[in-house]
């Protein structure tokens, strides 16, 4: 389903959209609403004061969030508009709705181009939640339940910390000690590949594949998840693995860990 047929269910048919990139989106708007009082608008002014604006935030280029919906009220000023929020049914969702749009942001778009931004997906409620807010690269540290919640619920501090770096990251298996040293540097960074932990329990390692054949799910409930050190997306694959290689042999995962090679 795109946006334009999710606001014609609501009787939406007079409506712009705002894409605020992600760099910027924060400087304008929380969960709450507006954290700025007016905007300078020089093109995608009002047609009439019932016009509804949506307001989306940005993930990455082709990926945005919903987070409310706003009017635009004339100031004295020649392009200055208050914007004062305004509740429709999609505020259910606000903060979760994830669109995605082929031909990437634009901050400017209308009720033509609204049927360009399709639902991909709904995140998890915040109210649900009980892995805590992340803080730092340092001090995450989640079971193995805490992370299949995390990526299940695409919590987006989560998502928007660890899908931006690669990364070296240690897994302690609980139930015996042992280590594993692990490498991301594929898409989405160290959310990408914590989500196949996530998926899966093993990720595809052979020797977490042989825990999970013999002892099945639950007996990585005791697992746990951590950041040794971030890598910036531009370092190369090969850089990355060597690094992984250097904590392998730093901390005798090799000998007694739980990593094969």
């Amino acid at each position: 389903m795109n946006l334009d047929q999710l606001l014609s269910l609501e009787g939406i048919k007079d409506y712009n959209i705002f894409w605020f990139g992600a760099d910027i989106a924060d400087d304008y708007m929380n969960d709450d609403g507006p954290i700025v009082e007016t905007l300078q608008l020089s093109k995608s002014r009002p047609r009439s004061e019932n016009t509804i604006y949506i307001i989306m935030s940005g993930i990455n280029k082709n990926k945005c969030r919903y987070r409310f919906a706003a009017k635009m009220i004339k100031t004295e000023g020649e392009s200055t508009y208050l914007w004062e929020r305004v509740p429709i049914v999609m505020d259910e969702y606000a903060g979760r709705m994830i669109f995605y749009r082929a031909k990437g942001f634009s901050f400017y778009n209308n009720d033509v181009t609204g049927v360009d931004f399709i639902v991909e997906e709904i995140w998890g409620k915040a109210e649900e939640r009980s892995v805590v807010p992340f803080n730092n690269y340092d001090e995450v540290e989640l079971s193995f339940l805490e992370l299949r919640e995390t990526i299940e619920g695409h919590y987006y501090d989560y998502y928007n910390a660890l899908s931006v770096v690669k990364g070296i990251y240690m897994i302690i298996d609980g139930n015996t000690g042992k280590l594993y040293i692990g490498s991301a540097y594929g898409g989405d960074g160290i959310w990408g590949r914590w989500a196949s932990y996530a998926a899966t329990c093993h990720g595809g390692n052979y020797e977490l594949q042989k825990l999970f054949d013999e002892h099945g799910e639950e007996y990585f409930h005791k697992f746990k998840y951590i950041i040794l050190q971030i890598l910036p997306m531009r370092m190369s694959d090969k850089e990355v693995i060597e690094m992984e290689s250097k904590y392998k042999n730093r901390y005798l995962t090799r000998e007694f860990g739980l990593n094969a090679n």
